[in-house]
């Protein structure tokens, strides 16, 4: 287990709790996080709590263990042998054993440091112990004694120094061990370039290297140029960055003031270990206080300083938004992961090829239904290509605005080549990758070392941390791959809007669209049945895996069926043949195969899948409202059985297309809502036989739509989230901060604000009292920021802080978002500005209703 609440910078936590779950006992491990280590399995006993983690110096596997035995607790011999049995060949094991034997410097033998004693001597055990008290209790009625000290097995005893430390506010005093070794650091990250990077000597080495008179005919003349080039520019890279050395760690520096009543504390602490008087125990008190207190002024003056220093500009190297990013972040650990045939993943390594062999499982196809015909595809993919004209040329100038249109900041791929590299390339550089691309497309042969993937695991957040499925693939690709399917886009991007291949439904992946104007169809579709009195059945589906199971055999059909020659012979080279490796912390796995799924990180993934799933079944009787995966399908009818029946027939079809292509939808995950103004639901409906569960809220895109379209669960979910990201925010923007108010403001409307505008052009139509929740939001965090007086009016701060209301934000955000739908290249989108007609509810629920122009 990893605590959460505590947070050492460079430094992670292990800890096991007490078995009951409340807050006593227990132990925990501190450990560097630049030291190579991995967590033990918990030892979590209600008689002995112990965290341990394993380390490597010259001799091999080294464990570390932490340990507390609760005194209420008799503790037998063979208990203790299971403790020391559960810690390995080579182990060091400390804390608090509530056992006293004279042996390691007690004043006396109890029962329990007998038996541990027994265990000690059976297990071929040594003890470190400094011989010194270190329990000192305030009653005067109990004397000091021995309870913390250390047991070891094979350590030598040449290679170790032990003392106690005054430091700690504790009745037990701090037992120092130091242990003569060397252990296993962490692989420092590697990078091509650092900040003393000579990058006129780059583009030289680059310019001298590099010929762009090159003859690129054939698939492996492509795969050669292409390790050159990278090869080439890594070689530059390293030869013009200088080694920089490591900044050490930087030390808090406190006053005099400080240092000097740490003296006294120590000094305090000292008298009353020697005297044991009432009088010296309470002035080591007083002592402990002033000095907590001393410190604690330091450090809120030192934070506000810092505070005081951030700003949003590149002067600061933008520390304002470092400040608003790392602050109160979650740590991320794996704790050990279970491994699919039993028994536990520690290390890196090992969980490394844990996760890269569960992951190989999922870049499979999903299994054919044995009545689906696929002969038909089969015929389509042998048949011979009719001639085609060759794609657009690539030109240097093109290159060079894609280059300045990547993304900034983002993690390399394996070559560890970024856009800050591709910006520095020469003019040679360039034209080397102009020639490169376009033989690219020429050939028809995606380059074999753009193809491997490195992926990172993600935690998914409320899933048990121990389970491989509870973790998400980040996948980072080579950069210059993704400015080649940049490239290679435009010219896709053409053909695919002028044929028409991907639906109007489908918004997901499309310039000019986005979520809103998706969810806006699927409301209008709502508000129109209660308008006619109808019941409105909608389902929610979950396609499982949508882009990691995308059947590649099928896929190449539909691309051989929509595009032209040369588009399919790119992209079948481009889906084929990829590999993947995972990299968990400094370890990687084994190179694993991927046979289905889009390239995930990619650029051209999101648009094959949106070409694979174009023909998705569509009927006049329903709504169909996709974007990329997540589909919603509505059928209304004044006769709730009419409108789930409607749905189900459509669902009939979709069962049987999913079948067709190797998809799968997850019955237990979909949900079935009914949209209406009357208490009746519709009948319920199935997916592969398999009733759908049935709510009164569907979260579709973000937004959370209930059965009345009252907006009421959405305004609510959303006053939570403000909350709670303005409680991790309130020591930079709280009513103590000293941050400007510019730049409180600044982050309101760049970190907070966004929160609750998402969607204000559908949600802003839900009554007054549902606004006025977000609005009490709003007014409470401005007043915070600005510290304004108590008698200051809300519409006077809003005034002087030049914020808008809710409402005014609602207004303003509708008059632009339907000058945008009036523009919008989609046909479905620009219906949306259409007025409805023959109204029969008074109550506004269209957000155009008060909006002129």
């Amino acid at each position: 287990m990893k605590l959460n609440s505590v947070n050492i910078q460079n430094y992670n936590i292990y800890a096991t709790n007490h078995p009951d779950g409340t807050a006593h006992a227990g132990a925990a491990v501190i450990v560097r996080s630049s030291i190579k280590h991995h967590e033990l399995p918990q030892f979590r006993k209600p008689h002995i709590q112990a965290a341990s983690i394993s380390i490597e110096d010259r001799n091999g596997p080294f464990n570390i263990t932490a340990i507390y035995c609760p005194p209420k607790h008799g503790i037998t011999e063979e208990q203790y042998d299971e403790l020391f049995d559960s810690l390995g060949p080579r182990f060091v094991v400390g804390g608090d054993w509530n056992s006293k034997n004279v042996h390691w410097g007690s004043r006396l033998t109890n029962t329990r440091g007998r038996q541990l004693k027994k265990s000690i001597d059976k297990n071929h055990l040594d003890t470190i112990s400094t011989a010194e008290p270190t329990n000192w209790p305030s009653d005067q009625n109990r004397l000091p004694d021995v309870i913390d000290f250390f047991v070891v097995k094979d350590l030598s005893r040449l290679f170790y120094n032990i003392y106690t430390c005054l430091d700690a506010e504790s009745n037990h005093v701090p037992v120092v061990l130091t242990i003569g070794t060397t252990v296993v650091s962490t692989r420092k990250t590697v990078n091509l370039y650092n900040s003393r990077t000579d990058w006129t000597s780059f583009r030289e080495l680059v310019n001298c290297k590099l010929d762009p008179k090159v003859s690129l005919k054939t698939e492996n003349d492509v795969d050669v140029a292409t390790k050159i080039f990278t090869t080439t520019v890594q070689e530059c890279c390293w030869l013009c960055s200088p080694e920089t050395t490591e900044r050490p760690s930087q030390c808090k520096v406190y006053s005099e003031e400080v240092r000097a009543k740490i003296k006294e504390k120590r000094r305090l602490r000292r008298v009353w270990h020697t005297s044991r008087h009432t009088s010296d125990k309470k002035a080591l008190n007083k002592a402990s206080r002033e000095l907590k207190l001393l410190i604690a002024e330091a450090n809120d003056v030192r934070l506000q300083t810092h505070i005081e220093n951030l700003t949003a500009t590149k002067a600061t190297n933008y520390s304002l938004w470092k400040a608003c990013k790392n602050f109160n972040r979650p740590l991320h650990h794996k704790p050990p992961l279970r491994k699919q045939g039993g028994g536990w993943a520690r290390t890196a390594q090992s969980k490394a090829e844990t996760f890269a062999k569960h992951l190989s499982e999922v870049f499979k196809p999903n299994k054919r239904v044995s009545d689906v015909d696929e002969s038909d595809i089969d015929s389509i993919l042998s048949q011979d290509f009719q001639l085609d004209r060759h794609l657009k040329l690539v030109t240097p100038g093109e290159i060079v605005r894609q280059i300045k249109c990547l993304a900034n900041n983002k993690a390399p791929g394996y070559d560890l080549i970024d856009k800050r590299i591709l910006e520095e390339l020469p003019r040679k550089g360039i034209v080397y990758l102009t020639i490169l691309f376009n033989a690219i497309m020429r050939v028809g042969h995606f380059p074999e070392l753009w193809k491997v993937s490195l992926v990172t695991m993600i935690h998914k957040p409320g899933k048990p941390a121990h389970e491989v499925t509870s973790y998400r693939p980040i996948s980072l690709l080579p950069i210059v791959s993704k400015l080649f399917e940049r490239c290679f886009l435009q010219r896709l991007s053409k053909v695919l809007l002028q044929n028409r291949i991907v639906p109007d439904h489908q918004f997901g992946f499309r310039t000019e669209h986005s979520t809103v104007e998706q969810v806006h169809r699927v409301c209008r579709k709502i508000r129109s049945s209660f308008e006619k009195k109808e019941y409105c059945s909608a389902v929610f589906l979950d396609i499982e895996q949508a882009f990691d199971r995308v059947w590649h055999k099928g896929l190449l059909c539909k691309i051989k069926s929509l595009l032209p020659h040369p588009f399919f012979g790119v992209l079948k080279s481009y889906i084929s043949d990829r590999i993947f490796q995972v990299k968990e912390n400094d370890a990687t796995s084994k190179f694993y195969e991927i046979s289905a799924g889009v390239p995930q990180g990619s650029v051209l993934g999101p648009v094959l899948y949106t070409i694979y799933t174009s023909d998705l079944p569509q009927n006049s009787d329903v709504t169909v409202a996709t974007f990329a995966d997540d589909t919603a399908i509505l059928a209304s009818s004044e006769s709730p059985i009419e409108a789930s029946s409607m749905l189900q027939k459509s669902l009939k079809k979709i069962e049987e297309w999913l079948a067709r292509w190797r998809m799968s939808a997850s019955a237990t995950k979909s949900i079935q809502v009914t949209f209406t103004l009357r208490k009746e639901n519709c009948p319920p409906v199935t997916l592969n036989g398999t009733q759908l569960p049935q709510h009164d809220t569907a979260r579709y895109l973000g937004m959370y739509l209930d059965r009345r379209l009252t907006w009421r669960n959405h305004v609510l979910t959303k006053r939570d989230a403000i909350n709670l990201k303005f409680k991790d925010l309130h020591w930079l923007v709280g009513r103590n901060s000293r941050l400007s108010i510019d730049n409180k403001l600044l982050i309101y409307k760049t970190v907070l604000k966004p929160i609750w505008t998402y969607g204000i052009q559908l949600w802003g139509v839900a009554s007054a009292s549902n606004l006025m929740v977000l609005q009490r939001v709003q007014n409470g965090i401005l007043r915070q920021m600005s510290n304004a007086p108590w008698f200051l009016k809300t519409s006077e701060l809003h005034e002087l802080l030049h914020i808008p209301t809710i409402k005014e934000e609602v207004a303003f955000s509708c008059l632009r978002y339907k000058a945008r739908l009036q523009k919008h290249p989609n046909q479905l989108a620009g219906q949306l500005t259409i007025p409805e007609t023959n109204r029969r509810l008074k109550k506004r629920r269209d957000m155009f209703d008060d909006v002129d122009g």
